[in-house]
């Protein structure tokens, strides 16, 4: 598994001593017994293990796997990989060749990054206390010395590096704890302070890129209503952000900006890419991207967005619901449309160091379709050799002549690809393990739509789904669990997930996963669209995917569970308050803030509720004060937390006990 309101009542309750008197000594006679285990996980109220469930799902959670980090300038790289119980930086020298451990933190890794042009030294993120804190470490690779850079009592960003291969740019809360601005600091100094250069109140910044010649950075400025999104969970899609240049300097920053085309902006010019520069008098508005790298020319931008400059399209407000690559020159306002296809979103991109290859992602259905511009031949190449998967990482090396590619399957965890651009040669550089299952019998799934509650044009709208169908032929109706992963966090995909095999394999249950309103991938406009507001709607699209299982002879409308993670958990809630009727249950994993949880009282369904403690930016009492509530309406609530934890369980032995805990929970309801 990876990663709204309702009426006037909101589910926020204070943790009263009844409540934690009814905590402590029971409800109706039936002890809560609450179990703080030295690995730091609390149990309280948990079923009995399932026999059938211990004999059989220990093998599907021994996979792991390996993503890209960044290249060395000797063509070695450096990948992510589970070493025990956290993930590792280590050094990968060749293909398929041993996998070197570089880290050894105890919180694992969350980013990295290589110094630029150099084989010497990498600089990494580390979370501290689940999450409440990251530290940032240099790492040299001849002597192994570790000097650590920042104290780690700060929630410090991912590592950006100048091209200096001295200083780091990277966001940070260390002002005030709650906003997030970019700092400079310079790893070649020791005890150097990092240097604030862009902050203010109320804003999350982070850091795209440094200029060619490191006197500007690239910056984004998170726009306020990505604050949800930001927050929502494993899985959850980048919030876009307003683009601005900063001077490293002085810190003066200036918005990148063009007139916004209106929805009966003018015809493109036939046949050609290039695009009008904006009417004279047009209101500027500053960029929304998702992403952005200055180009190599030195003159432009290369940027994610779904907007479009004024005279840009026939029909603005249709072409801006899927995100396109483009190339905007700053001082000249030039704008050219590199991404050719404008009917799927651009997740991903990078350029060649020297400029003549741009390599970008788009999502197609769910899987990634890979496309190389070769700038200097003007030629767009779709790369046909890559294996059927999602790419969740891409960068050239130093030489611009090898693109390192991250993918997945359902059939394979995430590995890592070479790709020679020149030859288009795919070389396999890492093949993780499964462990003892098959991953050629696990099952793929199909694509549905179903219609939902409104309409477009006279007509029902339309949203798609995963449906993963058990192999095996068995009579009368099959059970149903909803994996709620969309809903303004991420589009399900078909990724590799052994635990949703193991639903569908053992428990013989349907599973089906819908792209609800404000899933990524989706486009904008139905983000938009509709009546009241996005997260209601959302729960209005699971209620109209419960009158389509009604109506499947296949299906058993009386055993339909939920299971939802971050944002996705969210919506179970919602989903059981307004639908509890017709469901058996829900998971609820790692949720964001509960204040805007509507009618939350009239949740009676069984619940298993995950969370970990040590999440800045969701409190745990707010789930600690749920469960209370629930369980004083004689709701049965199971309830499993780890104190080392944050947003989402990041340790093996956690994360295990997290789908032990689910499995024990579903067996009895879904069987």
């Amino acid at each position: 598994m990876r990663h709204h309101t309702k009426g006037m009542q909101h589910f926020n309750y204070p943790l009263t001593r009844t409540a934690l008197a009814l905590m402590i000594i029971g409800i109706g006679g039936q002890a809560l017994h609450a179990q703080q285990l030295a690995g730091g996980l609390t149990r309280d109220g948990l079923g009995a293990a399932d026999p059938a469930v211990s004999a059989t799902l220990p093998r599907y959670l021994e996979s792991r796997s390996a993503s890209f980090v960044d290249w060395l300038l000797d063509g070695s790289m450096l990948i992510a990989t589970r070493f025990g119980e956290t993930e590792q930086i280590h050094r990968l020298r060749a293909p398929l060749g041993m996998r070197e451990q570089l880290t050894y933190a105890p919180g694992g890794v969350a980013a990295g990054a290589a110094r630029p042009y150099a084989s010497d030294a990498f600089a990494y993120l580390a979370p501290l206390h689940g999450g409440e804190g990251n530290q940032l470490m240099l790492q040299r690779l001849a002597d192994h010395a570790l000097i650590t850079l920042t104290d780690g009592s700060h929630r410090d960003g991912a590592p950006l590096w100048a091209h200096d291969g001295k200083r780091i740019a990277f966001a940070s809360n260390r002002r005030n704890g709650i906003d997030v601005d970019i700092y400079v600091l310079d790893t070649g100094q020791a005890g150097a302070t990092p240097r604030l250069v862009v902050g203010g109140a109320g804003n999350h910044w982070r850091a795209y890129d440094w200029s060619i010649d490191d006197k500007r950075l690239l910056l984004g400025r998170e726009l306020p209503r990505g604050e949800l999104l930001s927050g929502s969970g494993a899985g959850a899609s980048q919030p876009a952000s307003e683009l601005f240049v900063a001077q490293v300097d002085s810190g003066e920053i200036t918005a990148v900006s063009f007139a916004v085309a209106a929805a009966d902006g003018a015809a493109k010019a036939a046949g050609s890419s290039r695009k009008p520069p904006p009417k004279p008098g047009a209101a500027a508005a500053a960029i929304q991207v998702h992403d952005a790298l200055f180009a190599t020319d030195g003159r432009g931008i290369l940027l994610l967005t779904r907007q479009l400059p004024a005279g840009a399209a026939a029909n603005a407000a249709a072409g801006a619901q899927f995100q396109r690559l483009a190339y905007l020159d700053i001082g000249g306002h030039d704008w050219r449309e590199l991404s050719t296809d404008a009917s799927h979103d651009v997740e991903r991109f990078d350029r060649s160091v020297d400029g003549r290859y741009v390599g970008y992602a788009t999502n197609d259905a769910g899987g990634s379709r890979l496309v190389l511009i070769d700038q200097q031949r003007k030629l767009d190449l779709r790369v046909a050799t890559l294996p059927a998967g999602i790419i969740s990482a891409m960068k050239f090396d130093p030489d611009g002549k090898h693109l390192a590619l991250t993918i997945e399957s359902i059939r394979s965890p995430r590995d890592v690809y070479v790709l020679e651009p020149d030859t288009q040669t795919l070389t396999r550089w890492t093949q993780s393990e499964v462990g003892q299952l098959d991953p050629e019998a696990f099952v793929a799934p199909q694509l549905l739509r179903y219609p939902t509650w409104d309409r477009i044009d006279g007509q029902a709208r339309e949203l798609s789904a995963l449906v993963y169908r058990p192999a095996a032929a068995a009579p009368g109706q099959r059970a149903v669990l909803v994996l709620l992963c969309g809903g303004g966090g991420g589009q399900c995909r078909p990724q590799f997930d052994p635990f949703l095999q193991w639903v569908v394999d053992q428990l013989g249950v349907v599973v089906v996963a819908p792209n609800v309103r404000g899933s990524s991938g989706l486009g904008r406009g139905l983000e938009e669209a509709g009546r009241g507001t996005l997260a209601d709607d959302s729960a209005r699209d699971i209620g109209s995917l419960l009158v389509w299982i009604d109506l499947q002879r296949d299906l058993d409308r009386n055993r339909v569970a939920l299971l939802g993670e971050g944002y996705g958990a969210f919506l179970a809630l919602q989903s059981l308050a307004d639908y509890g009727d017709r469901l058996r249950g829900g998971i609820v994993a790692f949720p964001p803030q509960l204040a805007l949880l509507a009618n939350g009282a009239a949740i009676r369904r069984p619940v298993l509720l995950v969370q970990g403690l040590n999440n800045p930016g969701v409190p745990a009492y707010g789930l600690e004060q749920l469960r209370s509530r629930l369980r004083v309406e004689g709701v049965e609530v199971q309830y499993l937390a780890a104190a080392d934890e944050g947003q989402g369980f990041t340790r093996k032995s956690n994360r295990d006990a997290y789908l032990e805990a689910a499995a024990n929970f579903l067996s009895p309801l879904l069987r």
